[in-house]
């Protein structure tokens, strides 16, 4: 019976530590476990996510979108990630663009608009001697669907459904066409076709079409971003399967890298590669940005990027940054924050929860600066 009653006792001193540990969680607890694993970026942040990215076979970067910062993070860390085998950087453009991007504005000066620029892709080959593309393209066509029906005209001038398309396109392509260019699009499929940064020229077109149509229905919101993840997902594993060598980057806006299910309830690229890697015996770092301050532009607009409003963690780690940027560790947050019995959540709790278990690494920007528009200038 004493036997019984000790291995009761000792099977109970972890619930007991947990309840301890609980009760002993404050706000006040919280920021100084935050501060205690918070680095400035450019002192020590730099090193620590090149630490991780050596440790790690895919670093995945939910970036901002629009602004200098991220492009200069990148020109920065790329050649020490490079010489820590990393070979390729999956992006948030169509293969289409990405092929477009990895030429020079003197042989090509096919405007592409977008979260890169040639310039851009121009310093991810500054330590690579090849030639081999650095960039995957691994999503829909998002800033030009006419050009992938264009040029599938002109790859089948007689095709009487493109010249249908092209003429819908006449004075430019807009979201409400989707719909029915889609509808066309799939009535027949085109005699030429071609493989254009890996993928089909007239599947990228399908997929684009698709997701835009799906988007052109506010009750539709929803399967369209599942359809896009869709997209994503089978584009990165076509280019891994293609080329299973060296270690990736991944850079995509903040939404598509989640861990888990996202607020909008989507199984992301992310929480898709986490997993993938996983079965293959590898492992991900996944590091999420925001911005405190200062002005984003993209496709022709410049708007605010502060996003404290948004999420209360955001605000708090915000007002932990200073004026520097900095690298907030959450991995360490995760054992702490889920100690909290979950009906004793206060909001800010809960928030720091969903980020911490979405992201191993928050970086803050305290202000950004808007990104020159390239939507008319081929570089």
């Amino acid at each position: 019976m004493r036997f019984m009653t000790s291995l009761a006792y000792v099977l109970l001193i972890p619930c007991f530590d947990n309840c301890l540990a609980a009760q002993g969680v404050t706000e006040s607890s919280i920021r100084q476990d935050i501060i205690a694993h918070a680095v400035p970026l450019k002192s020590s942040g730099e090193n620590v996510l090149v630490k991780e990215a050596e440790e790690h076979q895919y670093v995945l970067l939910g970036e901002l979108h629009g602004e200098t910062e991220i492009p200069q993070l990148l020109s920065d860390l790329w050649p020490r990630l490079w010489k820590a085998n990393y070979r390729h950087i999956a992006a948030e453009v169509s293969p289409w663009a990405a092929t477009h991007l990895e030429r020079p504005a003197t042989e090509d000066t096919t405007p592409v608009p977008g979260l890169w620029t040639r310039q851009q892709a121009a310093d991810m080959h500054r330590v690579e001697t090849s030639q081999e593309p650095v960039l995957w393209g691994c999503d829909i066509e998002e800033m030009q669907p006419g050009q992938l029906i264009r040029q599938m005209a002109l790859l089948n001038p007689a095709d009487a459904g493109l010249r249908n398309m092209q003429g819908i396109i006449a004075h430019g392509y807009t979201r409400k066409l989707a719909p029915e260019l889609l509808r066309i699009a799939k009535s027949d499929h085109p005699e030429q076709d071609a493989l254009i940064g890996g993928a089909s020229l007239w599947e990228s077109t399908l997929n684009t079409l698709e997701v835009e149509s799906l988007r052109s229905d506010p009750h539709t919101r929803y399967e369209a971003s599942n359809e896009r993840e869709r997209v994503m997902k089978e584009l990165f594993l076509r280019h891994r399967e293609h080329d299973p060598q060296g270690k990736i980057l991944l850079r995509f806006g903040r939404n598509h890298l989640h861990r888990g299910l996202d607020a909008r309830g989507i199984s992301t690229l992310g929480n898709f590669v986490g997993e993938w890697a996983l079965a293959q015996g590898q492992s991900v770092v996944n590091v999420g940005v925001f911005a405190a301050g200062g002005k984003e532009h993209l496709a022709g607009q410049t708007f605010e990027a502060d996003e404290r409003q948004d999420e209360l963690a955001f605000a708090l780690l915000a007002s932990l940054s200073g004026s520097e940027a900095t690298l907030y560790d959450l991995k360490q947050l995760r054992p702490t924050l889920h100690a909290i019995a979950e009906d004793k959540r206060t909001p800010l709790e809960k928030n720091l929860i969903y980020w911490a278990d979405s992201y191993d690494y928050l970086l803050c920007y305290p202000s950004v600066s808007p990104l020159l528009d390239s939507s008319a200038d081929p570089r």
